[in-house]
């Protein structure tokens, strides 16, 4: 595996790629994620493929610029990775914000994409087939309300890396996700030292909090329309549950001319690579041999 730092569209973006062993997959990590997420997944496809996975900007050891966290410009920070490594198409997984990463790139680059999963429910945030379905007038001020209960929170602050990893332990339990090897390499990658021999999150919350502003706003319909390559959704059980999200996810499904839905049971929202590794790579290898048919 070679380790990377990679100038991409003006920030500079840790990169690990492994070796070239047949098609590319280019895996992008969730919101307040990096790319430790994807260490139990990757044996399973190595010698198959060729892998490549990073650290959105703002996130993991990528550089926290002060801008540019909306969904177009962090898609053209993956076209540029994949520019700079000599990648002219690629298959995508991604997770949460990776998955809505994922249907960005493939609406708009459609040359580049040989097919997208997006683990955890594509959704809108306000309006038919999001969050919070509302009226267009009381937009405004949810925003505000949103705003301020995000301002409330901060970045908790640690002594060490250790106590900072049984805080995440804790909260992984108290959240019904087990506490695993996969999880633990994650929680130490997520830490970044303050420079006072204290320890935060790797990534900001101020990063998560401009990425927000442009997630509310966004209409997946417009992305999914345009969409030609072959798309995997992996919902969570209990998003697939839902008959609100489900349904969401049947409305996009319409506007796609290749679809699957596959619920991998226990799995929890952008937490199924941790929680069930095997099963995750397995169904996308099924996917992607399903595809070549096509």
């Amino acid at each position: 595996m070679e380790k990377l730092r990679i100038k991409a569209n003006g920030t500079e973006l840790e990169v690990n790629q492994y070796p070239r062993n047949g098609e590319t997959i280019v895996f992008i990590h969730f919101s307040g994620g990096n790319l430790a997420q994807w260490n139990g997944v990757v044996p399973y496809f190595i010698n198959k493929y060729h892998i490549v996975t990073l650290d959105l900007r703002g996130h993991g050891k990528s550089e926290k610029v002060v801008s540019g966290y909306t969904l177009d410009n962090m898609a053209i920070d993956i076209i540029d990775v994949m520019n700079q490594l000599g990648i002219e198409k690629a298959h995508i997984v991604g997770s949460s914000l990776g998955g809505e990463i994922a249907v960005n790139l493939a609406s708009h680059f459609p040359e580049r994409i040989q097919s997208i999963v997006a683990e955890g429910a594509i959704q809108n945030y306000f309006g038919k087939n999001g969050v919070c379905d509302i009226a267009k007038e009381e937009i405004p001020n949810k925003k505000i309300e949103l705003r301020t209960k995000r301002a409330k929170k901060n970045n908790p602050v640690f002594d060490s890396i250790v106590e900072k990893v049984k805080m995440a332990k804790q909260n992984y339990e108290q959240g019904g996700i087990l506490w695993n090897q996969q999880i633990e390499e994650f929680e130490i990658y997520n830490s970044s030292e303050t420079g006072d021999g204290k320890y935060i999150s790797a990534c900001p919350k101020w990063v998560i909090d401009k990425y927000l502003e442009d997630f509310w706003d966004i209409k997946f319909e417009k992305y999914f329309e345009n969409i030609i390559c072959p798309v995997l959704m992996l919902p969570s059980e209990e998003e697939w549950k839902s008959k609100e999200i489900k349904a969401g996810i049947e409305n996009f499904q319409k506007l796609l001319r290749l679809s699957q839905v596959v619920v991998i049971p226990g799995g929890s929202h952008a937490y199924v690579a941790f929680q069930y590794p095997l099963e995750f790579s397995q169904v996308i290898q099924a996917f992607h041999n399903e595809i070549e048919q096509y």
